[in-house]
């Protein structure tokens, strides 16, 4: 679906939200659109920049370099240990990543790029934060490699809700819970046919 189309049915269903002036957060995916309709209709709104999602900007490359290195073997220990926290592996874990990636430089750049986002998460309060997000497109220029190009970008454009992160570390992780749960309500409802229905079915079930 088109976000055109998408966006038409938000602006119908939030428009009828009283007090949209006195959200004071809104936790996003990073799409362009639903920055702009969140400045448009929650005008005070600190609009930030979920951190999952935000550290999951680089794993489709870091899966296709993969694939295109030793196909798609789903059963290989490396394809779970490359896209997690090298800070939560265990030692030899570690060394086993830094072993396999030795011959492969595309790769190794990538998987530490992603590295230094997972550090930069780790920083403490706003101004580090601010360094430490300058520190990493820096380096990032250097990248002759254009996923590690787009990703700076991305980081560029996205910087001032990025970092709003560090002001309340708020993300959607919530969301996503309740997410869930809507999901499950469809499901055994096998559909709703009345929006206000279905809401005030999804309203009993989050209580």
């Amino acid at each position: 679906m088109a976000f055109g189309k998408v966006k038409a049915e938000l602006i119908t269903q939030i428009s009828g939200i009283n007090g949209r002036e006195g959200v004071k957060n809104a936790i996003i995916d990073m799409s362009d659109g639903y920055r702009s309709l969140i400045r448009e209709h929650f005008p005070n709104a600190q609009i930030i920049a979920d951190k999952f999602h935000v550290l999951r900007l680089l794993t489709p490359a870091i899966n296709r370099h993969r694939v295109a290195v030793m196909g798609d073997d789903r059963k290989n220990p490396v394809r779970r240990l490359l896209l997690r926290n090298s800070n939560k592996l265990l030692y030899y874990e570690r060394d086993a990543v830094d072993l396999w990636l030795k011959d492969k430089p595309d790769l190794r750049e990538i998987y530490y790029a992603k590295e230094a986002l997972h550090s930069f998460y780790r920083t403490k309060g706003m101004r580090r934060a601010s360094r430490a997000l300058a520190r990493l497109t820096d380096a990032l220029a250097k990248s002759k490699l254009p996923e590690l190009k787009r990703f700076r970008r991305t980081l560029k454009s996205w910087s001032k809700e990025i970092l709003a992160y560090f002001e309340n570390q708020l993300t959607n992780a919530r969301a996503e819970g309740f997410n869930n749960v809507a999901k499950l309500v469809q499901k055994r409802a096998y559909g709703y046919r009345s929006f206000e229905n279905y809401r005030l079915r999804l309203l009993n079930a989050c209580l």
